[in-house]
């Protein structure tokens, strides 16, 4: 799925957005929408503290790996990027090694976004995300300096989207790239998917994808979001649009020459909001439940298997490595 159909999705749900039964649960570290002064919200950001010593780049060809093992098995993990520019090349001779002869391919969460979930929508006209005075207004002013930039540089007048709230704003300019952009979410696992079945794999393991988490029920989670979240959403989408491709194609080749401290040290962009908004951070959870239930379960037969999970759910931590390390499995960093 290209990144221009999740920009499509985001003009979409500016005009269809419904409203939201998605109630945010008041937790101590979400933030009150009635202060007024900066907060740090790196509390609530699910995704912000990785596990040191797990951040090691590799030395094989092609992207790191790291093992999960016991005494009869062992499960390879590659950690993969949340954003790839389409056809992107990358040394696969390991991966085809560990591959061969496998028993499953285990390919973790990842981004869904339906058709039938936009066209319910419809009914609302977006009345979630509309502000009751120009946002700009409402905006630090360093914050609504740089959106107006942002504006300006794409031609268009900079009260585009004074009517809407910061984070769909942000939303929309993360992944508005002029529709000429070749960003993909999916892609590469679907690329991995396909080499598993070809005659490069000697002995075939068979798959197992895990559920994916509902992108449409992320964006409507952000219309409860409180202002300062919002504007964390805004700030990430800027920067996400400042960063542009070359940063996301930078990132990319430096995950496929195995630089992990580079990649998870890369701007995450619009990936930092949503990782901050409660009921996202649980979907993200839950495909971290479910990444290690399904390595947890391929350890019981004894062989190998190989796991592709997005990196920084991996070395998160509280991430996928770090439970199963607490569980009592030998995890080891890149060689």
């Amino acid at each position: 799925m290209t990144l221009t159909r999740f920009a499509a999705a985001g003009l979409a749900l500016s005009l269809l957005m419904g409203s939201s039964a998605l109630a945010q649960t008041q937790g101590k570290n979400e933030v009150s929408i009635h202060q007024t002064k900066p907060v740090d919200l790196t509390p609530v950001d699910s995704q912000a503290n990785l596990v040191e010593a797990l951040i090691v780049n590799a030395r094989l060809p092609g992207p790191a790996w790291w093992k999960v093992s016991d005494a009869d098995t062992t499960v390879y993990v590659m950690g993969v990027p949340a954003f790839t520019p389409r056809k992107l090349d990358f040394d696969d001779s390991v991966l085809r090694r560990r591959l061969d002869g496998a028993n499953v391919l285990i390919i973790g969460q990842e981004p869904e976004v339906r058709i039938l979930s936009l066209l319910a929508l419809i009914p609302g006209r977006g009345k979630p995300f509309m502000m009751d005075r120009p946002m700009r207004d409402t905006l630090p002013p360093e914050l609504r300096a740089r959106l107006e930039t942002r504006l300006k540089a794409r031609s268009k007048p900079v009260s585009e989207y004074d009517e809407m709230k910061p984070a769909l704003a942000g939303f929309i300019i993360a992944n508005d790239r002029g529709g000429g952009v070749s960003i993909t979410v999916g892609d590469l696992t679907d690329r991995i998917r396909d080499l598993t079945k070809s005659k490069a794999v000697a002995v075939q393991p068979r798959v197992k994808k895990l559920d994916d988490y509902d992108l449409i029920g992320m964006v409507k989670s952000l219309a409860e979001a409180p202002r300062p979240l919002q504007e964390l959403c805004l700030d990430a989408g800027l920067k996400e649009a400042e960063n542009g491709l070359a940063g996301v194609r930078e990132t990319a080749e430096q995950w496929a020459e195995g630089q992990v401290r580079e990649v998870v040290s890369a701007e995450r962009g619009y990936q930092r909001c949503l990782a901050s908004t409660p009921w996202i951070a649980r979907q993200f959870k839950d495909g971290q439940d479910d990444a290690v239930s399904a390595i947890a379960s391929a350890l019981k037969k004894p062989g190998k298997a190989v796991a592709v999970i997005e990196l920084r759910s991996l070395l998160t931590e509280g991430g996928v490595l770090d439970r199963l390390r607490a569980k009592g499995f030998t995890v080891t960093a890149p060689e």
